[in-house]
């Protein structure tokens, strides 16, 4: 099974280098070739039963054609190429589907079911229907080809001919039409993060317990979080004795963060695990397999361009603390954010931390007529924290032990409570949220007005545009050629 599991990736491997290259990145010859094919398209109509004078003169004696039959010919010998290129496509996803489910079985056979976690099947059925997508297109432009071939033998002025072009060219824009509508989610299985660009979370925790891990834990598709299992089973291996694993964990990830950030060189970032990890355990998990300082950029990049607001709001906590600046209330820490330009939907984060050594209860409410839900009351109950974590003063990024912002940032981390709340947006434009922190008689503690502006994502919007764009002007030219047919033969009858 591994041996086959090799030689499925080496294969997806090198077909992905070509595709990424050539293909669908790169020089993107699917959508160049259909385009020129068009265009050629285009010059034979407009030279029918015509041709210019140097080609009659110079050219047609020798050939034996017309230029719009010669136009014809060359947008044929293009659509070859694109139905190729198509083929190699789709063929490079059959690929990545084959090495997807066979990793698939290989966690379960590892006793790691995957088929169980939430995402799989959303994962699964986008490859499938990937697939379908690029096996329809590659369809159109057979019969595309077929067509412009058939038509390339008529006299280039007859009705036959014209009819042939309009249903070809409208098959080529219908097929266009087709692949762009598999181009907002890419994905392969040759990298381990492959799969982060094509997956959405279908839930995610409306109250982090553990900030980092459980908000990189969403980002991930269902394979690579039963890695990240086996990942974190090491890492607690390689953990000191001393150390609570939790708190451990979070201050890995703190130190994973700025270290993607900048704010922290690898020769910090190894004495900082070395307060929480053996020496052979800093090591190891600095050099993982699978989840290396590549894979976590790549995990860090993804869920900042996903939840901007989590990470604001975790920066600024950062810079007040150290700037030595004091709380605003007393024995309680309160912050919020929100994403500054909403798309699709709003992250919104909010962060309560209880500095006194007394329990207390506090209600958040949220309240906007632009998104819902318009208004949300959640309670939560505040445990002391095990040690005061803020500073009176000023304290540096790195130091021994946990006196220094990574430490103090990862224990207030874990004894806060970061609520997270989806809101989805009724209308575009300026739009605002209230949100309240009130005692459980109802006193206001704290109150935050948020403005943000809501608009759709040009890249989707034009590429989904474009998609339904083809597929209606395909769709009439096609109906026209074949109606037009029916008529002629009609006619005939």
């Amino acid at each position: 099974m591994a041996e086959e599991l090799d030689i499925l990736r080496s294969k997806e491997e090198k077909f992905h280098g070509i595709d990424s290259q050539f293909l669908t990145e790169g020089i993107r010859l699917v959508m160049l070739l259909p385009g020129f094919s068009l265009l050629f398209f285009f010059g034979a109509w407009a030279y029918k039963g015509v041709s210019p004078s140097w080609w009659l003169d110079n050219i047609e004696p020798s050939v034996g054609f017309d230029l719009s039959t010669g136009f014809t010919l060359i947008s044929s010998t293009i659509l070859i190429g694109f139905c190729a290129g198509l083929y190699l496509h789709r063929f490079r996803v059959k690929l990545t589907r084959q090495v997807f489910r066979a990793e698939v079985f290989a966690a379960a056979e590892s006793h790691r079911p995957v088929t169980s976690m939430h995402g799989y099947s959303s994962v699964d059925g986008l490859i499938s229907r990937t697939m379908a997508s690029h096996t329809t297109a590659l369809s159109m432009g057979i019969v595309a080809t077929i067509i412009s071939g058939v038509v390339a033998f008529l006299e280039s002025d007859s009705e036959m001919a014209q009819r042939g072009l309009l249903a070809s060219a409208s098959l080529v824009t219908i097929a266009i039409g087709q692949h762009l509508s598999t181009r907002n989610l890419k994905f392969n299985m040759v990298t381990d993060d492959g799969l982060l660009s094509a997956y959405v979370a279908p839930i995610h925790p409306s109250t982090l317990d553990l900030a980092f891990n459980e908000m990189l834990r969403t980002q991930m598709d269902p394979l690579l979080r039963s890695k990240f299992e086996d990942f974190l089973q090491d890492f607690e291996s390689f953990s000191r004795k001393d150390i609570n694993r939790e708190y451990g964990r979070e201050k890995f990830l703190m130190l994973m963060h700025r270290r993607y950030k900048g704010s922290i060189d690898r020769s910090t970032t190894s004495i900082e695990l070395g307060e929480i990890l053996t020496d052979k355990g800093v090591k190891s998990i600095l050099e993982h397999e699978v989840f290396n300082e590549g894979l976590w950029d790549s995990l860090f990049a993804r869920s900042i361009r996903t939840n901007p607001a989590f990470y604001r709001l975790i920066e600024r906590l950062e810079q007040d603390m150290s700037a030595g600046n004091k709380i605003d209330m007393d024995g309680l820490l309160f912050d919020v954010d929100l994403e500054n330009i909403v798309t699709d939907k709003a992250s919104l984060f909010c962060y309560i931390h209880n500095l006194s050594d007394k329990e207390r209860q506090v209600v958040l409410r949220v309240h906007s007529p632009d998104f819902r839900p318009h208004d949300l009351a959640l309670r939560y109950n505040l445990e002391p924290g095990e040690k005061s974590w803020w500073p009176d003063e000023a304290v540096p990024i790195s130091s021994d032990g946990d006196d220094d912002i990574i430490g103090r940032m990862s224990g207030l981390l874990r004894d806060g409570i970061i609520a997270w709340q989806t809101l989805l947006p009724e209308r575009t434009g300026e739009a605002s949220v209230s949100v309240r922190l009130e005692n459980t008689s109802g006193d206001l503690l704290v109150g935050r007005q948020i403005n943000v502006r809501v608009r759709p994502e040009f890249v989707n919007w034009l590429r989904n545009t474009s998609s339904l764009t083809s597929y209606l002007v395909g769709s009439i030219g096609l109906a026209g050629s074949i109606i037009f047919q029916l008529m002629a033969v009609l006619a005939v009858a």
